[in-house]
């Protein structure tokens, strides 16, 4: 499981720095119940102050240091709990930081905890909502991919398949940078340009002539995949009806502006990574 992304991390930085409050002091405190403050080392002012802590305890987390991973999602469910009052009337952010934490693979979900009306000084009453927040993982145990991502990239080189390394490269940075849209759109192109190659490496397929001489049709994915089924390279039993559902799959909502968020991304890019080093092994 991966530690939240710099740029959530940047929105809880600005979420901090917005008046009103909370105060240094707090923040201070905040580091401190969160299990942060060894990373601290003051800042002068908010935003340095949590930025140091942030980056080191993220790194630490990348290591495998379990109490740096578990302390960042603590400070996180604290300062919401701060700032956030009331979920269902949230601030402008509150939004975009769920939106940026189900990227990274967690859920930020609240039970409230009790409804109090109390009387105002003026004859009035007022409603205080008492909210417990907690962050959960999306995903049901922690997938290892980062050796097979780097065994992927080294195939792609080695094979020359240098047009779907460079699709799988940007995916990957648009994932990191929640830019889902885009990483659609280029995990979409590597996995096409991946098959199409296969086929034409290992069972003779011709890519489709486009309407301009000498250039081939776009959108070669599906007529490779249904080539190397048909060929015997891919048996539907073995793989190829998986291989073909996913490629239906990833035109669902296209890449198209507006149309994917974050869990739609994450689920994509799982299941496409998974399906590039399948179909990436030497022995393909």
């Amino acid at each position: 499981m991966t530690a939240p992304t710099e740029s959530t991390l940047a929105i809880l930085i600005n979420v901090a720095d917005q008046m009103p409050g909370p105060t240094r002091s707090d923040l201070t405190t905040l580091l401190e119940r969160a299990g942060l403050s060894r990373y601290a080392s003051g800042g002068k002012n908010k935003q340095e102050l949590l930025r140091r802590p942030f980056q080191l305890a993220r790194i630490a987390a990348e290591r495998g240091d379990v109490a740096a991973h578990r302390a960042l999602l603590t400070f996180i469910s604290l300062l919401v709990a701060r700032k956030v009052t009331d979920p269902e009337n949230p601030p402008f952010w509150f939004g975009d930081l769920r939106e940026a934490l189900r990227g990274d693979g967690y859920e930020l979900t609240w039970d409230r905890v009790s409804d109090e009306t109390r009387p105002t000084p003026f004859g009035g009453t007022q409603k205080t909502v008492k909210v417990s927040y907690e962050i959960l993982p999306t995903d049901a145990a922690p997938v290892p991919l980062a050796p097979e991502i780097s065994a992927l990239e080294k195939e792609l080189a080695r094979r020359g398949y240098a047009t779907a390394l460079n699709h799988y490269q940007q995916a990957v940075d648009g994932l990191l940078n929640q830019k889902y849209e885009s990483a659609n759109g280029d995990l979409r192109a590597a996995l096409e340009d991946l098959v199409t190659r296969l086929a034409e490496d290992h069972a003779g397929y011709q890519r489709i002539p486009g309407p301009s001489p000498g250039q081939p049709r776009a959108n070669q994915g599906g007529p490779a995949i249904n080539h190397l089924v048909q060929q015997g390279n891919l048996p539907e039993r073995e793989g190829g009806k998986l291989l073909q559902g996913l490629w239906d799959m990833i035109h669902t909502n296209g890449p198209h502006p507006g149309q994917s968020d974050a869990d739609e991304a994450r689920f994509r890019s799982r299941s496409v990574l998974s399906g590039l080093i399948n179909e990436s092994t030497p022995a393909a």
